[in-house]
């Protein structure tokens, strides 16, 4: 029976029924240090001149992980905004389903009392007006909030803070109804979807009031993986997501587990277990994985997995 499950997944992983992207700056990707303006797509914010902006850059100075950032600068040249608008945006090469979209990064915000730092996913409304789908901002106070409607009025989220100099770990979950906002894992915020359309890209933006924000680790995902049939899926979690060594599972006892394994996205089989204790994950390379459980009753659950 474990092998007709592994043969079934693996299917599923060739068969290509999601898709998933990322992007960390790496000299992997064909990035170099200097302006981000024009290297694989990107495009930095213009002045009056049309001339694009000098400090929104490719960064050795910080990074969550590998050598690259994005450092979201401060422009020394220009007077302080009542809104961002500077920074660098990226387009997909095509839009993402509002229905089923995954997207979460790594940000670091040098000092407070500065400028606000704003990540928004974009869409095209049936007017060709450019408009939210989702966002989220490191707030110059220390507070953090969201995107909540179409005039990008800002709900704060309530506890949720950030510290200079710490890296924060933001994933954000698109359905057809609902916005999810998660802070290092943790579900922070939900509300309904306001705009329902398709996400055609992304930009990292601030207002030029002081500090700068470093960004990294981008991972987006959409379609489904179409494997769960847990009857109580939601309650299963692993965490750390990034994670470097040690990979928790919580959800799940071991006496349920027939089988739980690791695979890369070629289907490869890279580890299996038959309990839900703390995994060693230390010897994979850096990228995106699957981990697939089996019960004893025949059930499935699939996760995805990325490796720092």
């Amino acid at each position: 029976m474990i092998k007709n499950y592994t043969i079934a997944f693996m299917l599923l992983l060739t068969g290509g029924v999601f898709s998933q992207e990322t992007i960390s700056f790496e000299t992997s990707e064909s990035y170099t240090l200097g302006t981000l303006n024009n290297q694989n797509g990107w495009e930095v914010t213009e002045d009056s001149d049309d001339a694009f902006l000098q400090n929104q850059v490719i960064s050795n100075e910080q990074s969550s992980d590998g050598a690259y950032a994005f450092k979201n600068s401060y422009e020394s040249g220009f007077e302080p905004q009542w809104l961002p608008i500077f920074g660098a945006v990226k387009s997909f090469d095509t839009p993402k389903s509002f229905e089923d979209f995954t997207f979460s990064y790594d940000v670091m915000v040098t000092e407070s009392n500065g400028a606000d730092f704003e990540m928004t996913l974009f869409g095209i409304d049936a007017d060709d007006n450019f408009v939210p789908v989702a966002g989220i901002a490191m707030e110059y106070q220390g507070l953090i909030y969201t995107i909540d409607n179409i005039n990008y009025t800002a709900a704060y989220i309530e506890d949720a803070t950030w510290t200079p100099n710490t890296w924060v770990n933001i994933k954000i979950e698109v359905t057809a109804t609902e916005l999810k906002y998660y802070l290092n894992d943790v579900l922070a915020h939900t509300r309904s979807n306001f705009t329902s359309v398709d996400i055609v890209g992304f930009n990292m933006l601030h207002n030029n009031y002081g500090g700068d924000a470093y960004y990294d680790n981008f991972s987006f995902e959409s379609g489904t993986l179409g494997v769960d049939d847990f009857a109580d899926a939601s309650a299963f979690r692993i965490y750390p997501n990034p994670v470097a060594d040690e990979l928790k599972i919580t959800g799940i006892q071991n006496e349920q587990i027939l089988q739980l394994s690791i695979y890369n996205l070629n289907g490869q089989q890279l580890m299996e277990r038959t309990s839900a204790d703390v995994l060693d994950v230390s010897s994979l390379a850096a990228g995106v994985y699957m981990l697939n459980v089996v019960t004893v009753d025949g059930k499935t659950h699939t996760d995805k997995l990325l490796k720092k």
